[in-house]
Order: C-alpha cells, then structure tokens, then sequence
C-alpha cells in the first residue's frame, strides 16, 4: 500500500512537469500502479492508495533536470517483487538515515522524463 508521496528536492508533487501526458500516464498507471483521478491533454491527477500526484505538460521538460520524490510503503519487499522483472532500473534495497530515523530504502529511475523515485519504508 502507499502511504504517501513527499518531495525530496523541493518539486511540486500536484504539478510535475512531463513532456507528453499520455505516455506519462501510461508509465504511471501500467507500472507504477497508479489510477487517474482526472485528466486532460495538459494535465493528470494519479492517485495510488494514500498517494497523490500531479502532472502537467511541458513540451520543454528536460528529463536531466528532472527531480526525485519519494513513495512511502507498507511492505517495501513486495513493492520491489512487484516491480522487479519489468526491464527497470531499479536499485537494490539499502538502509539509509534521514532526520535521525533509519529506512529501508530502493531506487527506480524513470527515463522518459527522468525522475527517480525512492520507496521508503521505516527501518
């Protein structure tokens, strides 16, 4: 189940930007899990249990200077079983330290637009 989405570098989770919608959505939806709240040609509300999340268009996105966000879960090995095997970048799963408290941790990397997600679970 996901908890939540939080920003890691200060992006706007309800306004993120995407070159093309519709491939975007179809990341999100097919892989990631997520349903569309709502939708147009220019913008996207995905929502996946207690996570929400914004897209919006911009012909101009530039993947490398796209940022990271993390999706807090309930169970962080199934989340990874449930991604594995899908030809993803997807990290390993590690133990990292974030404002005093322990994580476990594993990284995926989307490359259309170029954001990385961190999917957390408490240590």
């Amino acid at each position: 189940m996901f908890k939540g989405a939080y920003p890691i570098s200060g992006e706007d989770l309800m306004a993120l930007p995407v070159k093309e919608i519709g491939p975007a959505v179809e990341f999100y939806r097919t892989v990631l899990g997520f349903t569309v709240v709502s939708g147009d040609d220019q913008t996207a509300v995905l929502k996946r249990d207690d996570a929400q999340i914004g897209l919006v268009r911009r012909p101009d996105h530039k993947p490398g200077e796209a940022g990271s966000f993390a999706i807090a879960v309930t169970d962080l090995d199934a989340m990874r079983a449930e991604l594995d095997g899908r030809g993803l970048d997807l990290g390993g799963i590690d133990v990292q330290e974030w404002g005093g408290k322990k994580y476990r941790v594993f990284f995926l990397r989307e490359n259309e637009n170029g954001y990385c997600y961190c999917f957390t679970q408490p240590a």
